[in-house]
């Protein structure tokens, strides 16, 4: 024991003589001048030219914060509890569906979401939505108004559709987490007679709170940035909220910068309040963490509520994907929207002239495809770096940058991009990179720089959550054997790491792909980009074109994220 316990204690190497340290230096350096130098010339701008009318916000700007609290609040919360749910059920009972449980909760998150939109807007549309008009001609319901009974533009159709966009993110947070959780602890406290949902609730929830409050934070970060929905549902609603006001201050004309940076600073000033309560709160090491080899996973019995279970993923999957999917392929079909559709009249032309007759299409996907899987991999490899190596670093004895307050800087670098609303970061981006000597602007470089600050966040959440899971104590093992930081990252911390990136990887390709307010400001006519050309088909009403482009890139995605997925598992399976 003597023996043993010296080399435990043996002070780690300086800054400068650790290369892994030095290079976790290098990239949040870099992480930090691409976040803000774009800022900074933006709001140098605003102030080497103020308005004469000030920032130009008047009183009603009261309304739309109260609108964005309520909306993000509530559907914040909704999704984490719905979210959570289906995770417990996919990856703790019997109640999971076999080979399509961990594909189905995350599904609705691979239609791009101005397209995921506009399905619920041709169901659910007071005149012209299918549902509605087969509830009005079979049913009768409003038969005689000609419109409803349901109406998608409402604070109901608002919040159901934030809510429906943000359970996958939260799941892949969850389900992460509850995979990477040691089970042995859940089983003590059944074999003391705890049933499934006081152990879920009791020991469960608790030892997953830094996922929880991770996805949680995640969930607000992206519902105040969500575009989309607001722009859509909110104009028919008269529901206006932050991200479409500053979208709007930047758009209009003459555009107000000032307005829309004031706007932005206040999310910021929101996302850093909510991390200071996330360090108070969830204090670094409280949690369930693995501790090596052996884990193995324990599926609850539910007996009669197995059912249930299976319906509410079931119905969860038919209300936020198949019923929009089968409304948005009918369109499709058609060659122009109307309510009574023509069936006779139907084909499969807007998918012929989208993959072989339109080149801007053709451009456009293989454009997207290209810097969704390389933005993807090089912003989760830099996350999860940063994060393994934060969380390996909080605490020990390194001196200078690498100490206690390091993991809190990453925290503070990652979290800034969050605040920034995508029309803003294309602004920005074009003042930043469109002149001497970095003249990108209408280049895929341009495009990859920009997603580097907007997913940034998403990356280092996922990388966060899978960090914070292993024990500092096989890292401390691994330098008792005299194996360096790099051995210890790539052959320790990574491999264990795994599950939380891969479903990291996910959520950032899938929103590189479907990204659609910056794509259509800083692509290019020589490089169009799949959110550019959506935005370009709504705008033109051309909405059968659009929805058959939209359910192309679903297809291909769905491909692509079920053979990671499932790639995934089966490494962690031959892991345990």
């Amino acid at each position: 024991m003597q023996v043993a316990s010296g080399p435990a204690r043996m002070a780690r190497p300086g800054w400068f003589s650790n290369p892994i340290g030095l290079l976790a230096t290098a990239l949040l350096i870099g992480v930090g001048f691409l976040v803000l130098y774009p800022v900074f010339l933006l709001i140098e701008r605003v102030i080497a030219n103020p308005g004469e009318d000030g920032l130009g916000i008047d009183a009603s700007i009261w309304g739309t914060l109260l609108n964005t609290f309520l909306i993000v609040g509530g559907s914040s919360i909704l999704a984490l509890a719905f979210g959570s749910l289906l995770a417990i059920i996919n990856e703790r009972t019997d109640g999971s569906i076999r080979g399509l449980g961990t594909f189905m909760p995350v599904a609705p998150l691979m239609l791009p979401s101005i397209t995921g939109v506009l399905g619920w807007v041709v169901l659910f549309d007071p005149r012209v939505g299918m549902v509605n008009v087969i509830l009005r001609d079979v049913f009768g319901f409003a038969a005689g108004s000609g419109e409803g009974p349901i109406n998608v533009y409402s604070w109901g159709g608002m919040l159901l559709a934030y809510t429906v966009h943000l359970v996958p993110a939260i799941y892949l947070i969850i389900a992460a987490a509850l995979r990477s959780l040691d089970p042995s602890v859940e089983e003590a406290s059944r074999i003391f007679g705890a049933g499934p949902i006081r152990t879920w609730w009791r020991v469960t929830l608790p030892a997953i709170r830094p996922a929880l409050f991770e996805a949680w934070l995640l969930s607000v970060i992206n519902a105040i940035a969500m575009f989309a929905v607001p722009v859509i549902l909110g104009t028919g609603a008269g529901v206006e909220v932050i991200s479409v006001s500053i979208w709007t201050y930047l758009t209009q004309y003459p555009p107000n910068q000032q307005a829309a940076i004031v706007l932005a600073g206040g999310m910021l000033a929101v996302v850093l309040l909510l991390r200071g309560i996330q360090w108070r709160l969830v204090p670094s090491g409280r949690q369930a963490v693995i501790g090596g080899r052996g884990v193995r996973g324990t599926m609850a019995s539910l007996g009669a509520l197995r059912h249930v279970a299976r319906a509410i993923v079931i119905g969860y999957i038919l209300i936020s994907l198949v019923l929009p999917l089968i409304g948005l392929f009918i369109v499709s079909l058609e060659p122009f929207w109307t309510a009574n559709v023509p069936w006779e009249r139907l084909s499969f032309s807007n998918y012929t002239r989208i993959l072989t007759q339109n080149p801007t299409t053709i451009r456009a996907l293989v454009n997207s495809l290209i810097l969704a899987a390389m933005g993807a991999t090089i912003f989760m490899a830099v996350a999860a770096f940063l994060r393994l190596y934060a969380r390996q670093s909080t605490g020990q004895t390194g001196k200078g940058l690498f100490s206690r307050s390091f993991d809190g800087i990453v925290d503070f670098v990652t979290s800034m991009p969050a605040t920034l609303p995508h029309s803003m970061v294309g602004v920005a981006f074009i003042l930043a990179f469109s002149r001497w000597p970095l003249d990108l602007y209408g280049t895929i470089w341009i495009l990859l720089l920009a997603h580097a600050v907007m997913e940034l966040p998403y990356a280092s959440a996922s990388a966060k959550s899978a960090a914070s899971f292993i024990g500092r104590e096989l890292a401390e093992s691994s330098r008792i054997f005299r194996a360096s930081e790099g051995t210890t990252m790539w052959r320790i911390l990574v491999p264990l790491a795994l599950p939380g990136l891969a479903a990291g990887w996910v959520l950032v390709f899938i929103k590189i792909l479907g990204e659609v307010t910056a794509s259509a400001i800083l692509a290019g006519t020589s490089n169009p980009v799949v959110g550019s050309v959506l935005l370009d088909l709504w705008l033109q009403g051309n909405f059968p074109m659009m929805t058959a482009f939209a359910l192309i890139i679903w297809v291909i995605t769905s491909v692509l994220v079920i053979l990671v997925l499932w790639l995934n598992n089966r490494n962690l399976a031959r892991a345990r």
